[in-house]
């Protein structure tokens, strides 16, 4: 069937002309592969894509095919080109020839640029291609190589094999939407040779919010140009300068595809520019000619990328240094008394019975992730009542009790040994756990404890292996809140899945039968997939990667190793990659702002691994960031997930309670790059309003897509809503 839709696209003034390409198509699905061609066209030369090609483009809103020429050249080893119609020309990216398979973009300059993708095959002199749905019809193109003969009759139109995931948006039922608009802009300065322009520049990108700015290099030649960021460089479309002003287009490849309208002032050797695209975020650019000294900075001074803790909403005064806080005399670590020698040393223990496995019913606890401290990782071992109590004291007295941070979790090291009725005792470091227990209480903060599955910890403490009910029982009467259920020493007698499950829900059962209620983790390192069977065996977390470091390394791949886990967490029931690294002193603040952006957009919990009696003042602005917490605890509960990656950066999306959406842009990368993120892709429809949750400030608007520039190992978390 022939489509007979007429489709008008307008090149406003300033993007290369005005000029109205009239596009028709003949788009037939026929029953054929692409071996079925004409014996003419299968006996032509299979030679390289490069040279010029006679082009015929067309679009399926039925309007005349457009004649021009398509050429490409190799530079470096990848292949570039564009296609010309008239005066017009039309960058091509991402060029790509496989075998017979051929697929490039195409940028069509306007408000907004319009990228079109194009999918096909090259059969000697020929190439065929077609493109998915986006909006704006599906565009077909057939060339022949500049010089070969063109057939007198054309052959049969072939049904082209696109990727999967563009079949189902090929549609040709849906009408055509015809591209917005342009807005008005002001009178662009007349097309004259860039002459003050040309050559190198030394630039400095500033993005909005709490982004930092990048470096960058400028190369103006003629009407083109390019801007250099690291190792990538973008091309600069429609310079112009005239009368002291100057505009020109960065186009930056990728999905989606970019298009950053800048418009400023040169005077001298500088240059001050501002983005001028609607429903986006305002960027700054700022130049100064190379070896003229560095680039100014932005007309608008912003300040650095590590905002102060008094930039927080209802920022707290000072934190108090009591002298609780201060550096304590270390406890060394004293050892437990020797556990009873058992008859046969040495030997496994006996493998007790386990209940059938079933599933439980949700405690209705822990409806937001858990936010507090643990001693494991800064303390270890060398942990008595004096220390938590202090740790305590400075979750109350720095404000972070306050923002969310109430659970005090005892890692292991507290227990001793059994008395003649099984009943578990505290070593003597720790004399009294119940009072212990009723000074948290008194802090308005909960108390957590951690104990083994096996008969010993990995400490070497008591563990508790075939005492669950006994135990449960114990933790009740000493006011325990939050009991972590640790792996180590149970893995020698329970080798399988559903045994681990089977021991997990063992001592969940005896949780719940003790008489209080006791939010209940499971760390166990991510074994077995736990995140499909954790809620089912009662517990309301689960650790799924093993104990973090203090590093970048270490924290990124918990962290992001988290996609696709989503669907097993919700209200009572948490992913857990680990405790949040802030303040121990080994990343960078960009490095621990990452980590925290990353949790909130995974609604992971948030434990500190610190030292909570001691933190200076940079590491509690940090912590206590109310926003970033919000989205951390959003009641609707719903885990985030990756929506867009591209190389080293990646977006992270999570809807939230209120209907609005909290996305995070990340550059795990050593090199400054955008990140770039479709309103497809994070499902939305319509205008957004832009919120900065570091920054505290709305940041303006966008529409269809964003765009933002980091430098390495940074983020951004934002928050849109209508």
């Amino acid at each position: 069937m022939l489509l007979g839709l007429p489709m008008i696209v307008k090149y406003p003034a300033g993007c290369g002309g005005t000029m109205t390409a009239i596009f028709r198509m003949g788009f037939m699905i026929l029953a054929c592969a692409l071996a079925a061609l004409t014996p003419a066209f299968a006996a032509a030369p299979d030679t390289a894509l490069e040279g010029q090609w006679r082009v015929e483009q067309a679009n399926s809103t039925g309007s005349a095919a457009a004649q021009g020429t398509l050429t490409f050249t190799r530079e470096g080893g990848a292949l570039t080109g564009a296609m010309r119609f008239g005066a017009d020309e039309l960058p091509i990216f991402d060029a790509k020839e496989t075998g017979t398979s051929v697929s490039f973009t195409v940028v069509i300059p306007g408000m907004p640029y319009i990228t079109v993708h194009y999918f096909g095959a090259r059969t000697g002199d020929e190439i065929r291609l077609v493109s998915p749905e986006e909006g704006h019809g599906v565009f077909t193109l057939t060339a022949y190589r500049e010089g070969a003969p063109q057939p007198q009759a054309p052959p049969p139109v072939i049904a082209l094999a696109l990727p999967p995931a563009q079949v189902q948006t090929a549609s040709l039922q849906a009408p055509p939407v015809s591209p917005p608009s342009p807005p008005a802009l002001p009178p662009a300065p007349p097309a004259t040779p860039a002459g003050p322009l040309e050559g190198s520049w030394t630039a400095q990108q500033q993005s909005p919010g709490s982004a930092a700015p990048i470096d960058a290099t400028l190369v103006f030649t003629g009407n083109r140009g390019t801007m250099h960021v690291g190792a990538d460089d973008w091309a600069l479309f429609d310079v112009r300068e005239g009368g002291g002003t100057v505009s020109f287009t960065l186009v930056i490849p990728g999905a989606p595809y970019v298009a950053v309208h800048y418009s400023g002032t040169i005077s001298g050797n500088e240059l001050q520019l501002a983005s001028i695209d609607p429903d986006q975020a305002a960027f700054r650019l700022s130049a100064r000619r190379a070896g003229t000294g560095a680039a100014p900075p932005p007309a608008t001074p912003r300040a650095s990328a590590a905002p102060p803790a008094v930039a927080l909403l209802n920022p707290p005064p000072p934190p108090p240094q009591p002298p609780r806080l201060a550096p304590p005399p270390r406890v060394a670590a004293q050892p437990s008394p020797a556990p009873p020698v058992a008859a046969a040393e040495g030997a496994p223990p006996p493998k007790l019975a386990l209940p059938a496995l079933r599933d439980l019913a949700p405690n209705n606890l822990a409806r937001t992730p858990p936010m507090g401290w643990a001693s494991r990782q800064k303390l270890g071992a060398a942990i008595d009542d004096e220390a938590i109590r202090q740790a305590a004291d400075g979750l109350d007295e720095t404000g972070l009790r306050a923002r969310g941070y109430t659970y005090v979790e005892v890692d292991d090291g507290w227990q001793g040994t059994r008395d003649t009725n099984g009943t578990l005792r505290a070593n003597p470091k720790f004399p009294d756990m119940k009072a212990l227990g009723d000074y948290i209480h008194s802090k308005r903060l909960k108390f957590g404890l951690q104990t083994s599955a096996g008969p010993k910890s990995c400490g070497g403490f008591e563990g508790s292996y075939g005492h669950e009910a006994e135990d449960a029982k114990t933790f009740a009467a000493w006011g325990v809140d939050y009991l972590v259920y640790d792996w180590c020493g149970a893995e020698s007698i329970y080798a399988t899945q559903a045994e681990q499950q089977a021991a997990y829900q063992k001592m969940a059962e005896a949780l719940r039968a003790s008489g209080r209620d006791m939010v209940f983790g499971m760390s166990q390192n991510g074994a077995f997939d736990v995140a499909q069977w954790g809620a089912k065996a009662g517990a309301n977390i689960w650790r799924n990667f093993r104990d973090l470091e203090d590093n970048w390394q270490s924290v990124t791949q918990a962290g992001f190793g988290q996609n696709g886990k989503e669907a097993f967490a919700g209200p009572g029931r948490w992913n857990d990659p680990g405790l949040l690294q802030a303040g121990n002193g080994g990343m960078t603040a960009d490095e621990y702002r990452t980590q925290l952006n990353l949790w909130a957009i995974l609604a992971a919990p948030m434990m500190l691994g610190n030292d909570a009696r001691i933190m200076t003042r940079e590491t509690l602005g940090l912590l206590i960031n109310e926003e970033v917490i919000a989205i951390d605890q959003d009641p609707l509960g719903r885990q985030g997930k990756r929506v867009a990656q591209n190389g080293s950066t990646e977006v992270w999306a999570r809807p939230l309670a209120d209907g609005s959406m909290a996305v995070a842009f990340f550059n795990r990368g050593s090199a400054s790059a955008p990140v770039a993120v479709s309103w497809q892709q994070l499902g939305l429809d319509g205008p957004r309003r832009v919120r900065d949750l570091w920054w505290h400030q709305d940041i303006g608007s966008g529409n269809l897509r964003y765009v933002v520039f980091l430098t390495p190992h940074t983020s951004l978390l934002l928050k849109m809503s209508r």
